[in-house]
């Protein structure tokens, strides 16, 4: 269970973690997870909140997205949505797709988080891969189906304590 235990918890989506703090523990990179931490899946649209909060992180951090989604066209255009490189069919929680992110980023893994709103797939994969994590909730705009916010803290019932 430790490996689905994430290193920092956020009670809310990717605009409530303070950048500040990833600074003074020594992160230099952030691996991301596009969707429902960057995107509404399927969506292609970001709000003004998350691009001003990405502002911020460009300014101050390297950058990648690491995403489970087949749609080839539509991780390529994330991609340049966000400006930052991005990496499909990652099959998460295996180490390829995060170690392929962390020599895009050119860093350590001690100096790089992954963001993600996943335990079993972002949590998990960024521990196998010596990286610390972020778990952070379904970004705050998307309306997403009873079925999927019960799976969701289900997972979540697996890092209590």
């Amino acid at each position: 269970m430790v490996l689905l235990k994430p290193t920092y918890i956020i009670d809310g989506d990717i605009t409530d973690i303070n950048l500040d703090h990833l600074r003074e523990a020594g992160v230099r990179g952030i691996i991301f997870d596009l969707d429902s931490t960057l995107l509404a899946p399927k969506s292609n649209v970001v709000s003004t909140e998350v691009e001003a909060w990405l502002k911020k992180v460009h300014e101050n951090f390297r950058v990648v997205i690491l995403s489970n989604n087949k749609k080839d066209d539509y991780v390529k255009q994330a991609e340049k949505l966000f400006g930052m490189p991005a990496i499909a069919r990652a099959a998460k929680p295996r180490r390829w797709g995060f170690q392929k992110s962390l020599e895009i980023l050119k860093l350590p893994a001690e100096q790089v988080v992954v963001v993600g709103d996943r335990p079993l797939t972002d949590v998990l994969g960024g521990h196998r891969a010596g990286i610390k994590t972020v778990l952070v909730r379904a970004l705050k705009t998307i309306e997403e189906p009873a079925w999927k916010t019960f799976f969701r803290n289900l997972e979540r019932c697996f890092i209590k304590n």
